[in-house]
């Protein structure tokens, strides 16, 4: 896996939890409950950021899916000749209010939503200095 897909799986999963005000801990009913039924389905990496600056992306990435099932998320990554080369991994997940959260390997990283809705899904993770912001299109 290159450099910036093992960047992207490790932003969604941000191997630091992200800090939240106090509303966002309670996870909101209502916004907890939305945001499950809108993240179902299958969604295409369209575009990143680190700090603000758009990251470069190839062809192959932009290829990107993540499958979110109502307690699964699979990520498929693509690259090679033609972007004919695949691999997956699948990981536990739950929604808390704008927080989504992966479970790996036993331990819980965090991501929070910043834009989730029928046709987009944004989220934003702090490590250090550091800003990273993902963004899908659902397919």
């Amino acid at each position: 896996m290159n450099n910036l897909k093992k960047l992207m799986l490790i932003t969604f999963i941000s191997l630091t939890s992200f800090a939240c005000s106090s509303d966002d801990d309670s996870g909101d009913p209502d916004s907890t409950s939305q945001n499950q039924a809108n993240i179902i389905g299958t969604w295409r990496f369209t575009s990143s950021t680190t700090n603000g600056v758009a990251d470069t992306i190839d062809d192959c990435e932009l290829m990107d899916t993540a499958l979110f099932t109502s307690s699964q998320v699979t990520f498929t990554y693509f690259e090679g000749v033609n972007c004919a080369d695949s691999e997956s991994e699948t990981f536990n997940y739950s929604i808390n209010g704008n927080t989504l959260s992966a479970t790996i390997e036993g331990e819980t990283f965090t991501s929070e939503i910043i834009t989730l809705n029928s046709t987009t899904l944004t989220i934003q993770d702090v490590d250090g200095n550091d800003t990273y912001t993902e963004t899908y299109t659902k397919q």
